[in-house]
Parts: C-alpha cells; sequence; structure tokens
C-alpha cells in the first residue's frame, strides 16, 4: 500500500499484575462494548505492532443517556452543527466515485450525529465513562455495482498514546509517513460469530484525532465480484483530512437539521427520493406565494426528509425568524390520530383542523387530513426574542403551507 509501512514488533514479555488494571475496548467497528481485563505482553505477534495485549472474558453491561444531545456541548469545543455538516460533506467527498449511499433519513445518511456525553453517569467500578463519551458517528448503507453494506465512521479528539494492539482485534498495524498510525482488521463470519463479516481501520492521526471505519459485509448483498469497499478504499475514508478535529469549517456551513418524526400511528407510506423531491418543489414555490415579509428560513421551506424514527413519512424542523422573535415550524406528512379543534371540511372531503394555543403565544398547529387517510401537520414552536410574542407566522400561514396542492406522498 502506497505510503504506508509495518514494522515488525519488538517482542517484550512481563507478568501481568492487577495493577495493569480494566482496559476499556470499544469495539466500534462492531457495535460492542465490553469491559476487558488484558494481559500485557502476552507474546502473539501481529505485524507493525510493538505491544500485544491479549483480552480476557468480556464483562457485559447495558448504559444509556437522559435527554435529546446537542451540537454544542461545551465539553467538546471542537465539535458544533456546522463541523458536523463539513465532515459528512468530507465523507461522502471521500467515497469512490462509484459507490452511492442509500437514500434514507438524515441519521442513515452519513450524517454526524450530536456526541453522547455520559459524564456523571453510573458505570461499574474501575469503567471511567468518559471512555465511553466523546465520539460522533455517522452511519448510512453504501451500493456499488449490485452490493450493498453498511458503513459506520466514529470521530472523535485523541489526546492518548496510541494504545497497545488488541489481540484478536487487529490483523495488522501501519505507520504513514505523516505520523498516521492505522489499526487494521478483517474479521470472517465464522459459527455465527459476533464479529462475522465485518472489516474496520482505527486511524490516529497526527493533529490528535482518532477516526474508526468500518464496514459489515455480513448484510446487504453481494454479488460475489469482491469486497464493496477495499481495505485501502476504507483507509481513504478513515484519513480523509475533513474528518479531523482540528479540520476547518468553510463559512457559513450550516447546521444539520433538527431531528424530526411524523408522530404516524403505524408506518406511513415510504418516502423515495423522487417523492421528496417533488414535495419540496411544491413547498418551495407555496413559500414564494405566501408572501411572509420580513421572514427569514434558515433553510428553504422545501427541506422534507424520510422520517428519522422509521415511521414512514417524510419531516423537516427549520428555524423562522422575524425581528421580533423566532421559532420553529415542523412539517410532518404520514397518518396521525386527529384531535379536537376548530375543524372546516373541504369540498373533497379533506378535514383541516386548527389547534391554536390557548396561551396566545403562536405556539400553533395545523392539521389536514386527506380523504386516504394521510395527514399534513405543520407546528410553530415559538421562541420570543424580545418582549413581544407575535409568532414569526400566523395560524393563517401555518394553513397555507399545510394546504399545498400535492403535499400528500401518495399523489402523483
Amino acid at each position: 500500500m502506497s505510503g504506508r509501512t509495518a514494522h515488525e514488533p519488538k517482542r517484550r514479555r512481563e507478568q501481568w499484575t492487577w495493577r495493569d488494571g480494566l482496559v476499556i475496548v470499544s469495539i466500534v467497528a462492531l457495535g460492542i462494548v465490553v469491559a476487558a481485563v488484558t494481559n500485557e505482553d502476552t507474546g502473539p505477534s501481529i505485524p507493525g505492532c510493538d505491544s500485544v495485549e491479549s483480552p480476557g472474558p468480556p464483562v457485559r453491561f447495558n448504559y444509556g443517556s437522559a435527554g435529546e444531545p446537542g451540537y454544542d456541548d461545551p465539553d467538546y469545543p471542537w465539535f458544533s452543527g456546522p463541523k458536523a455538516t463539513a465532515m459528512s460533506d468530507a465523507l461522502l467527498e471521500s467515497l469512490p466515485s462509484d459507490v452511492e449511499v442509500v437514500f434514507a433519513s438524515p441519521s442513515q445518511s452519513l450524517e454526524f450525529a450530536p456526541i453522547q456525553n455520559y459524564r456523571g453517569a453510573s458505570f461499574p467500578d474501575g469503567v471511567d465513562p468518559i471512555e465511553f463519551s466523546g465520539s460522533t458517528s455517522a452511519n448510512g448503507t453504501l451500493t456499488r455495482t449490485g452490493q450493498s453494506a453498511d458503513i459506520s465512521v466514529q470521530v472523535r479528539a485523541w489526546d492518548q498514546a496510541v494504545p497497545p494492539c488488541l489481540e484478536g482485534f487487529v490483523d495488522r498495524r501501519e505507520h504513514l509517513a505523516n505520523g498516521t498510525v492505522l489499526d487494521i482488521a478483517e474479521f470472517e463470519d465464522k459459527d455465527g460469530s459476533e464479529v462475522g463479516g465485518e472489516r474496520g481501520v482505527v486511524a490516529y492521526l497526527g493533529d490528535g484525532s482518532r477516526v474508526v471505519a468500518s464496514i459489515d459485509t455480513s448484510t446487504g448483498t453481494s454479488t460475489g465480484s469482491g469486497p464493496l469497499l477495499t481495505m485501502d478504499e476504507l483507509i481513504a475514508v478513515a484519513t480523509t483530512p475533513g474528518l479531523a478535529v482540528t479540520a476547518p469549517v468553510p463559512d457559513s456551513t450550516p447546521p444539520p437539521m433538527a431531528s424530526c418524526y411524523t408522530d404516524s400511528v403505524n408506518a406511513g407510506p415510504t418516502a423515495t427520493r423522487m417523492d421528496i423531491d417533488r414535495l419540496n418543489q411544491a413547498l418551495d414555490a407555496r413559500w414564494r406565494n405566501l408572501g411572509a415579509a420580513g421572514v427569514t428560513l434558515e433553510r428553504p421551506l422545501g427541506s422534507l426528509v424520510p422520517d428519522d424514527y422509521g415511521q414512514g413519512g417524510a419531516c423537516e424542523r427549520i428555524v423562522v425568524s422575524t425581528a421580533d422573535g423566532r421559532g420553529d415550524v415542523e412539517i410532518a406528512i404520514g397518518t396521525v390520530v386527529p384531535e379536537p379543534g376548530e375543524t372546516l371540511t373541504l369540498p373533497d372531503a379533506t378535514v383541516v383542523t386548527r389547534l391554536v394555543d390557548p396561551d396566545g403565544s403562536g405556539g400553533d398547529t395545523v392539521r389536514v387530513v386527506h380523504p386516504s387517510g394521510e395527514t399534513v401537520v405543520v407546528t410553530q414552536f415559538v421562541k420570543s426574542a424580545a418582549s413581544t410574542t407575535v409568532p414569526p407566522l400566523a395560524i393563517e400561514q401555518l394553513e397555507f403551507i399545510a394546504t399545498t396542492p400535492g403535499l400528500m406522498l401518495s399523489a402523483q
């Protein structure tokens, strides 16, 4: 591989002692987290590794967090919404030109998510929650010449030394001329083991970044023509400069759109790329006809994406601002339960319901239920920027948006 050299390890054996402690191994490439006692320098030779540790029996536990993480966590000043967008752009550009990302919701379209922060959480003795915090991840499904496979990329700041190689999880270590260290692993599917069908690379970059890129070759489809991404191509993904924590963010880079969902009572129609394009064109045309003077949108009104919670349908949540304040407008297309409110039935049997905030703050909702059962819900969440509570959009304007002609997935 051009520009990479493997160095034979210096063999060194020492007796393991308890003060070597618990080594927390986050096998992010496999989606598994284990805490394992390791025996330092057990002797197995791994190309390029000066030191090898052998994991003991895994200790498994569950952990989680409450609340919705954001993009501006002060514990991780290197990361932000615009940084996430820039990283996603860099990731997409690093893929070979004949590789496509399967159309899906943002969380499954290589969008980097907010960093999970487990500081203050309760973990078993000897487990540092910081070890599980600090990473942002992007996931998606790739296709190429009749094949499909899931890819995952995780990025975090790394201010520690490159750790010893872990027996069973690193096949070889390579050193680049620029100081980057690569840990490379390829796992075959043997006897239904959990590590089956995955290949990955961990890149310790010279700027203080750790990037983990992995692809699951046991999922999706295969034509038997070789891996969807070669190891060289996967390494190119992990070492693309735009993923580094210190990589600059271009001016005017927007943050990712806020997560949204359709609140469907059952799985709504699946939104295709053509559906989304058609609906967004309709919304953009509707906005031009709305005549909302003095109202600024952070992004086009036509910004629908597939539901991020797997309920089918399409949705968006965008920021709307005026001189008096700002708010979020959420549009959801799916199938939901009607609620009481001021109701109007149109000639085609479409039912339009206004749900007005009783406090008069402008946090209003318009719900349109079509005869087919497909529903459009437009909701405004107001955040006042001054003493006034004048909402950015009046409920009549919300209704104008909700009744956009053809704003249904089933429409042709």
